[in-house]
């Protein structure tokens, strides 16, 4: 008995480091960094940029739930698989492109293959912790496994220097992000089949978006879960609409700037971005893998309520101090921290909620409403840094997250006073 207690062990270890190396392969984006910079450079302006954004969570909003269904019904490592194949092929339509038209068509299949992967593997994280019996919080889990992802951004980050350096120009990035992504199908495929099982091995249209219906009116109709969707999703619709806008920030102060004499400035800022990201990435890391650790000394609930101050102070420093390198790196350090920190506590709140059978489809419920809100944001935000300024887009974003956090606490005490 001991014998087979310690095979289990070492097999439940084993695969515990499969997941946090599916996050690790599928972080090596080598073109993250420097995406918008490659917008840029291919002719199209902020609120181009923001369209397609648009697109792809459009493209994600549409797809959302009816993926976590699939997952739920016909099999999470097959989903996953599919949803591998669609990053691949928009990559390469990224490296072939030649403009807006052409990109929004990458971008729809990025948006597919966002949505057949999004809340697909968390759910398969928190089922194996079930089947396996294992006693560890799912946010200690998932905070480690999220932190191996951040460490895959981070040697990206670094990796990617030394390609565009030696690289005919940003497009091949693309090219070469395709070979982690490779990887991670086979890694997925050495997955136990317990993962990959289905509700229904047929495929019927009517019970297909009856199941829809059905994972819609069970978040719905439960206050609880609904709130706690809508304000994940807001969160982290906020932070994505923004994040990469750090491309141009930084390009507009370090052009001048050259620290390494045999290379252009044009390299020298791309070095700078290689560099920054890896910081950025390797800080959040370590912030995943804690964050479980905070709940010892502040409230979940709390934590969750408080980023939303914490995060919008943070972006009114930055418009106040826009002309800064310095408050650039220590502001979006602080939230990437604040994003790492609340994010496992959120799904270990969704998985703890919602029905174990249902936690697919409510997962992917709340990427939905994430797109749906970059959808209708991204494109604003881009016209108003067009139009007006960046500045003006930060700090119209900081009150808003300030906004939240006070009605949040207002409403709050509110049901504690009655």
């Amino acid at each position: 008995i001991e014998v087979y207690i310690m095979d289990d062990a070492r097999k439940i270890k084993k695969q515990l480091i499969k997941f946090s190396f599916y996050g690790f392969l599928k972080n090596l984006r080598f073109f993250d960094p420097y995406l918008y910079l490659y917008f840029i450079e291919s002719g199209l302006e902020f609120t181009q940029i923001g369209l397609l954004l648009a697109v792809r969570e459009i493209i994600i909003y549409i797809f959302e739930i009816p993926s976590g269904v699939f997952a739920d019904r016909f099999g999470k490592k097959t989903e996953l698989i599919i949803s591998f194949m669609f990053y691949i092929v928009s990559f390469i339509l990224f490296y072939l492109g030649n403009g807006f038209v052409d990109f929004i068509v990458a971008m729809v299949f990025f948006g597919l293959g966002e949505a057949f992967r999004s809340g697909t593997h968390k759910a398969m994280i928190m089922a194996y912790l079930d089947k396996k019996d294992i006693k560890d919080s799912k946010s200690k889990v998932y905070g480690k496994t999220r932190s191996f992802s951040l460490i895959g951004s981070t040697v990206s980050s670094l990796i990617s220097i030394i390609f565009i350096i030696a690289l005919p120009n940003l497009s091949w990035l693309f090219i070469i992000a395709i070979i982690p992504y490779i990887l991670d199908m086979i890694l997925i495929l050495t997955y136990p089949n317990f993962l990959n099982e289905r509700i229904d091995s047929k495929f019927s249209v009517k019970e297909f978006f009856k199941e829809n219906v059905y994972a819609v009116k069970y978040v719905f109709n439960s206050s609880n879960i609904r709130n706690l969707l809508i304000g994940s999703a807001s969160y982290n619709a906020g932070f994505k609409s923004i994040k990469d806008y750090i491309q141009p920030l930084i390009v507009s102060i370090t052009l001048s700037v050259v620290l390494f004499s045999s290379f252009s400035a044009e390299d020298n800022t791309n070095m700078y971005l290689g560099f920054i990201y890896s910081v950025i990435y390797l800080i959040s890391s370590a912030a995943a893998y804690n964050s479980y650790k905070i709940i010892k000394y502040i409230k979940r609930d709390s934590i969750i309520t408080y980023m939303w101050f914490l995060s919008g102070v943070a972006f009114l420093i930055l418009a106040i101090f826009i002309n800064s390198l310095t408050a650039i790196l220590i502001v979006f350090v602080l939230l990437y921290i604040f994003l790492n920190i609340r994010k496992p506590l959120v799904i270990e709140k969704i998985g703890d909620s919602v029905d174990s059978t249902k936690r697919a489809s409510v997962l992917s419920i709340e990427s939905q409403f994430t797109s749906l809100l970059i959808a209708l944001f991204a494109p604003i935000l881009g016209l108003i840094a067009d139009v007006y300024s960046i500045k003006l887009m930060l700090t119209i974003v900081g009150i808003a997250m300030t906004a939240i956090y006070m009605i949040s606490f207002y409403n709050k005490d509110k049901i504690k006073s009655n």
